[in-house]
C-alpha cells in the first residue's frame, strides 16, 4: 500500500476488520494492521476519510531489532505513538486490534526526559495498555535487552544504539587491566552495561531523570548484573555538574550521551574532573 496515499483510494474501507488481510499464518502485515487503526481513528472522528497511513501515527515494535523488511504482527507486538488520539479510540484500538499492546500520545519529534536540570520533564501520556518496550541490541561482545517504558524514554532505534556502542567499544579497547567509567547520562543504561559486559571493574550509572534510572535498576537484573561484595556499579541520581563534588576518585572514562539541542560544554567540563578521558556522543 501505498502510505502516503489515501487509504480509501486504494481499499473499500467497509471490508477492514480484524480479520482483513491476514496471512495463512494468522498474521497480519504492519501496513494492514495499521490500515486496521486509520479506520477506527475515522470512525471516532479523530482522521477524515482522506487520511492515509502516514496519519496514524509511529509503530513502535514491542520487541525492537534491526529488521531487513516490514513484519508480520504477533498478537500484543505493537506500541502506538501517535499525537491524534483520546482515551476513548485507545481502548476501542486496544479491544480491538490484537496486535496493539498499548496506545501512547505524544510528538515523535519530542524528546522524552529531563534535557536539563534547568527544564520540566517531558512526557508522553499512555492512554491505553502497557508502553513497555525492549530493544535487543546487538554488540561485539553479545546482545544487550534494554527495557523501556516508553511513554516515559526517548525514543532511540537498535541500530542508533548500536553505532555508540561502536564508539565506547572502540575506546574501551585501549584498556589494559582494571578500569572503571562513568555512564553521566545513562538514561535506561545501555552504554554502562556494556561497559559492564566489557569488563569494566566498576561502573556509576547517574541520570537526573529518575524514570531513566527505573530502566536501569530493571536493566541491570534483566542482563544478569547484581551487586555483588565488590560493588561493582553503583547508581545516582544527579545533575551531571553536581557529581564532582560526590566522587572522590578519577575514573577511566566518562560517558556523555546528551539530549540534541542542549548546550554541552558544562557536562564536559565536569566529565574531565570525573575521568582521565570522556567520551561525548553527539
Amino acid at each position: 500500500m501505498n502510505k502516503r496515499a489515501p487509504l480509501r483510494d486504494q481499499v473499500d474501507l467497509k471490508v477492514i476488520d480484524r480479520d482483513w488481510g491476514k496471512c495463512r499464518c494468522g498474521k497480519r502485515h504492519l501496513d494492514t494492521t495499521m490500515g486496521h487503526i486509520l479506520i477506527i481513528m475515522i470512525e471516532e472522528g479523530i482522521l477524515d476519510r482522506k487520511s492515509s497511513l502516514r496519519s496514524v501515527g509511529t509503530p513502535l515494535m514491542s520487541i525492537g531489532y534491526p529488521l531487513s523488511r516490514t513484519p508480520f504482527l504477533s498478537p500484543k507486538s505493537l506500541i502506538l505513538l501517535s499525537k491524534n488520539l483520546d482515551k476513548k479510540t485507545a481502548k476501542r484500538i486496544i479491544e480491538e486490534v490484537p496486535e496493539v499492546k498499548g496506545v501512547i500520545k505524544g510528538d515523535p519529534r519530542m524528546t522524552v526526559g529531563v534535557l536539563d536540570s534547568k527544564y520540566e520533564p517531558i512526557v508522553y501520556e499512555k492512554l491505553a495498555g502497557c508502553d513497555m518496550r525492549c530493544d535487543i541490541i546487538k554488540t561485539q561482545i553479545g546482545a544487550l535487552c534494554i527495557y523501556k517504558r516508553q511513554s516515559r524514554m526517548h525514543i532511540e532505534s537498535p541500530d542508533s544504539s548500536y553505532l555508540k556502542l561502536m564508539s565506547l567499544h572502540n575506546i574501551l579497547r585501549k584498556f589494559k587491566g582494571s578500569f572503571k567509567v562513568i555512564d553521566a547520562t545513562c538514561g535506561p543504561g545501555t552504554l554502562g552495561l556494556f561497559a559492564l559486559f566489557a569488563g569494566a571493574s566498576k561502573v556509576i550509572f547517574n541520570d537526573i531523570w529518575n524514570e531513566g534510572l527505573k530502566m536501569t535498576f530493571i536493566n541491570l537484573e534483566v542482563n544478569q548484573f547484581k551487586k555483588d561484595k565488590r560493588g561493582n556499579f553503583e547508581i545516582y541520581n544527579e545533575d551531571i555538574r553536581d557529581l564532582p563534588s560526590l566522587i572522590d576518585e578519577k575514573y577511566d572514562l566518562c560517558i556523555v550521551d546528551p539530549f540534541p539541542g542542549i548546550d554541552v560544554s558544562p557536562f564536559v567540563k565536569a566529565s574531565k574532573k570525573l575521568a582521565k578521558e570522556v567520551l561525548l556522543i553527539c
